[in-house]
């Protein structure tokens, strides 16, 4: 498995986008609040689950990992599944905050907890659940997303990964900023956009659209919503020719009873 988009789509960042402590924040505050203007950092890893042990890799994090976390200290971590409709139902994303790389020179917080035998123990039993591990670093970009309506906990997200052409990040930047940005303002959707630095390819971000359910993506794209088809059109038109050179999407849910939610959510 070749650590590009296909993997990288199940991040929210998530991104992500969904997004370290602008993703949390997002999620966590009031609907008529703002994401923070200053971008963060998130760890995501992307797990490919054997199908035949589905049920004792979930009762693993719920029973084993979690309760180490939190006795860790960790008071926040996302697990998104891509959903039957599209993609691979044996993923999960897992999303936590990274404050800085520094934090990789100590031992990680389930190493902090169950100590070293202990930790060793857990990476064997963990392994056998799994197919492959993916690791990826990406940067929140509040400056480029919008935060609309939503509820939390969030339920669904159509995930849009975009290879941007060497030399053209700025263009691609811009029309997020200065023409999808505000459409989705205008249609009150939460838009969220990250960047991924370190394990994925360069020039690569991620757009993470929260959906309620199915049922909202019947109605069509919001900027169709929003402006009818001839001005959709018109916007999609304003990307110039050969900013993107792949774009990729993907359905992904939230998954809370495998998550570490914040207290108060």
């Amino acid at each position: 498995m070749r650590p590009t988009a296909p993997k990288v789509l199940q991040a929210l960042s998530v991104t992500l986008l969904l997004l370290g402590t602008t993703l949390q924040t997002s999620f966590a505050q009031s609907s008529d609040s703002q994401p923070p203007s200053q971008p963060g950092w998130l760890a995501l890893t992307v797990v490919s689950v054997k199908p035949e042990m589905m049920m004792e890799f979930q009762n693993f994090m719920k029973n084993q990992t979690n309760p180490a976390l939190r006795k860790a200290g960790v008071t926040w971590r996302d697990v998104w599944q891509n959903t039957p409709a599209a993609g691979d139902a044996f993923e999960f994303t897992i999303v936590m905050q990274m404050e800085k790389f520094a934090e990789f020179d100590s031992p990680s917080a389930l190493e902090k907890a169950l100590g070293p035998q202990g930790f060793a123990a857990w990476i064997a039993k963990a392994g056998s659940f799994v197919k492959s591990v993916n690791r990826y670093i990406v940067r929140t970009r509040p400056d480029l997303s919008n935060q609309g309506k939503m509820t939390w906990p969030p339920k669904l997200a159509v995930i849009t990964s975009a290879t941007v052409a060497p030399g053209r990040t700025q263009e691609f930047e811009n029309y997020l900023k200065n023409d999808m940005a505000p459409v989705m303002k205008q249609g009150q959707a939460t838009f969220l956009v990250s960047q991924v630095v370190f394990g994925g390819q360069a020039n690569e971000y991620i757009t993470l659209l929260l959906r309620e359910n199915f049922a909202e993506i019947d109605k069509g794209p919001v900027p169709l919503q929003v402006l009818g088809s001839e001005g959709a059109t018109k916007l999609y038109q304003k990307l110039p020719a050969g900013v993107v050179t792949r774009l990729e999407r993907s359905f992904s849910r939230y998954v809370p009873e495998l998550s570490i939610m914040p207290e108060g959510n």
